[in-house]
């Protein structure tokens, strides 16, 4: 999808979200509750325990016996998954255990991997013969992990594990009720190790009260108060300084809340929920729907960014929720100031608007690093409209964009193997870290409920063969072209000065014989260049290189242009062009990667110029190369250079960035300024300045952009047609 259809994509669904049909009514009675006694003959027959591979996603199953092995006739669903923070390769996930399909009666079933999840251990369940439902799982800073069950009698109790989920001790009664949820602060706040739970205003024995906390590691409880607007079926979590949110609907009315306490981190406060925000998610929560019968389509699902980042403390909310009378939509919200406003509903799911199609039972976890990532099932590619896939979707820019959609796993029929209930839960599950996500879903693949694991590496992208074009004059105003080799492995480039090819493009006065030095962080001059059939043997170069540059596949088309191949470690590189005997001229300079496959990557690019008008403007150019997309920062630096000895620095550049078709999709004169239009959709003064790349001085302008893979081009140009030497530069902002 382009970004142009992406964009009018966005805006054609924010309309379809506002014409949503008024809410249907939400259960009002507990969806969880004692209905069958435990099964006469509990399914013991066995058969290999099933892994499902999608491409490159593998999907491992979870609720095996002791053996390894599926136990046939049994289901399971509802799964919560936790994930040791010390350790990535420790997880635990929970779910409601059916012994059989001939009965309704579930227990607590748990597994655990210490091997990244490519094999599960399930031992047993939390209690034999004792109905549990409505599992949640989470772990703390240390690595603890909690597993908070609902039980017949509509109390819940907080059990612990402290060998990664291998076995469980009960600590103690903990209150709750129906479709509880809990966080804990794993911050640095004063509420640090605090759990905050809430649950439903029905399948409640405290007269509707729906929260409580505890602080000393989930010990003991304080007597459940009040949530404003009463919240149900939605998730909690905290801010990094420990302000707590709380997200749901409300059971009668069906407006969707998100409720804040900023005082819930101190220990001897009674916590005051100081803050209910109405929120919109362009559609309504909805239950028994033909996908999910006896079941809810999705809940909400809230979630704070914690990253540091410039998108630290941004609160999201996410819910699968029904935009027309049928079907069903993934959609998203974001706060940026604390929960007080969040922003127009946008769909995440990106097939075409279909109320026949339903995307269910969405959820969503922020990563360390500040990416969003989502999942839910899908029925975009089933004919009847039902059998669903596991999809996948993130976001790098605080949700502002997102990925393309990604399906992870085989289809399957959500109908098959009901226990006894007509319905695959109520919700999935994920934890995410910086370079991907662990999910835990229910599935039928093997022709009944089973719960099943799956790792999504976050496709990623990053800056490749950079360009830069400009008028090459000589002393001062020569072009100097910089880069960085990023990561810790060496990287091969080649690097181009251009000049006389540039005359069939229609580029005027292009420089005749372009030389080209290369030179390490230090100024040292490690290679150089001129006419790139001759090798100048020196520095870095060691033998001769004409038979390396017609390989690589960027030889010059001219003899008098230049080229280097070199293998350079992890550092800061400039590439400076002159003319030979002090010719000027417009030349371009490029700089390849050649090693693909290597860790190390080119990142945080610059070049300094002479700024003239016409043609001779400067005309920065880069790939985003990858499957994903990539935040950057595009700065055009002018009256800043004058304080490093730079004479005749361009007093206010303009900055455009194009894509590969040329249009315009950006354009910033002076950054305190943002400048909305193509993919620039809201005011990022505040951005530009959590980056850590603002400018100095408010004539300086600057762009921030998340870009899907694809080649784009920064045009930097003077006010009124004025002149001078400018610096343009891309950062790398993930």
């Amino acid at each position: 999808m382009s970004l142009r259809s992406f964009f009018i994509f966005i805006s054609v669904v924010t309309a379809v979200s506002s014409q949503t049909p008024a809410s249907k009514p939400l259960p009002k009675e507990p969806l969880e509750r004692y209905d069958n006694p435990p099964p006469l003959a509990p399914a013991v027959a066995t058969s290999p325990g099933l892994i499902s591979q999608f491409g490159p996603y593998t999907s491992y199953q979870v609720n095996v016996n002791a053996n390894g092995n599926n136990i046939v006739g049994d289901a399971a669903n509802e799964p919560s998954i936790c994930v040791d923070p010390t350790n990535g390769n420790k997880m635990s996930i929970g779910w409601r255990q059916f012994d059989s399909v001939s009965s309704n009666f579930r227990q607590a079933g748990f597994a655990h991997t210490v091997n990244g999840g490519r094999t599960w251990i399930s031992d047993s369940v939390l209690q034999h013969n004792v109905f549990r439902s409505d599992p949640v799982l989470n772990s703390d800073s240390a690595g603890r992990f909690f597993y908070l069950s609902l039980l017949e009698s509509f109390f819940d109790d907080l059990w612990r594990s402290l060998n990664g989920g291998q076995s469980w001790g009960n600590i103690a009664p903990a209150y709750g009720g129906d479709k509880e949820w809990f966080t804990i602060d794993n911050t640095n706040s004063a509420g640090h190790g605090f759990q905050y739970q809430s649950w439903s205003s029905d399948g409640n024995n405290f007269a509707g009260r729906q929260f409580s906390r505890s602080t000393n590691g989930g010990v003991t409880w304080m007597n459940p108060i009040d949530i404003p607007n009463s919240p149900a079926f939605g998730t909690l979590d905290v801010d990094s300084n420990g302000n707590l949110f709380i997200g749901g609907v409300n059971l009668e009315s069906g407006q969707i809340w998100c409720v804040r306490s900023t005082n819930a981190k101190i220990g001897a406060a009674t916590p005051i929920l100081d803050q209910s925000t109405a929120v919109n998610l362009g559609g309504h929560i909805v239950a028994g729907e033909p996908i999910n019968p006896q079941g809810l389509v999705g809940q909400v699902f809230l979630a704070v960014d914690r990253s540091g980042t410039r998108t630290n403390n941004n609160i999201y909310m996410l819910a699968s929720v029904q935009t027309a009378a049928t079907g069903s939509d993934v959609m998203f919200v974001r706060s940026t100031n604390g929960g007080q406003t969040f922003s127009a509903p946008r769909r995440i799911n990106d097939d075409p608007v279909n109320p026949a199609k339903w995307h269910w039972f969405g959820t969503l976890f922020v990563a360390p690093n500040g990416r969003i990532d989502a999942v839910w099932l899908d029925t975009r590619n089933a004919a009847n409209n039902t059998n669903s896939q596991l999809f996948y979707s993130y976001s790098f820019d605080g949700g502002n964009t997102g990925s393309l959609n990604l399906a992870v796993s085989n289809s399957f029929n959500p109908f098959l193997g009901y226990p006894n209930q007509d319905k695959l839960g109520d919700y999935i599950t994920i934890v995410s870290d910086n370079t991907g996500a662990n999910v835990a879903y229910a599935a039928t693949f093997n022709g009944e409920e089973d719960i099943y694991y799956v790792r999504i590496v976050t496709p990623s992208s990053h800056l490749g063969n950079i360009s830069t074009r400009s008028f090459v004059q000589t002393d001062a105003d020569v072009m100097i072209g910089g880069f960085i080799v990023q990561g810790t492995e060496p990287k091969t480039v080649i690097m181009r000065a251009i000049g006389p090819e540039l005359t069939r493009f229609g580029v005027p006065n292009a420089l005749a014989d372009p030389t080209l030095e290369l030179h390490n962080r230090a100024g040292a001059l490690i290679a150089s260049n001129d006419n790139w059939q001759t090798t100048v043997i020196g520095g870095i170069i060691g033998s001769d290189q004409v038979s390396a540059i017609q390989n690589s596949g960027h030889a010059p088309s001219q003899p008098s242009e230049s080229a280097i191949v070199a293998t350079l470690p992890p550092g800061n590189y400039t590439a400076i062009v002159r003319g030979v005997n002090g010719t000027t001229g417009v030349a371009l300079v490029e700089v390849y990667d050649l090693d693909a496959n290597i860790a190390s990557i080119l990142g945080n690019i610059s070049t300094r110029s002479l700024v003239q008008t016409g043609a001779d403007v400067m005309i920065g150019g880069f790939i985003v190369q990858g499957s994903g997309p990539k935040t950057v920062i595009v700065r055009a630096i002018g009256p800043e250079l004058t304080q490093f000895g730079i004479p005749n620095a361009l007093a206010d550049p303009i900055l455009d960035v194009h894509n590969s078709t040329g249009t315009l999709i950006a354009s910033n004169n002076d950054w305190h300024t943002t400048v909305i239009g193509g993919v620039i959709t809201s005011d990022h003064v505040s951005e530009i300045q959590n980056s850590g790349h603002a400018p100095t001085q408010p004539s300086e302008s600057a762009i921030i952009a998340t870009l899907l893979p694809g080649n784009y081009t920064a045009i930097v140009r003077g006010v009124n047609n004025t002149t001078g030497v400018a610096l343009v530069e891309v950062y790398d902002l993930q």
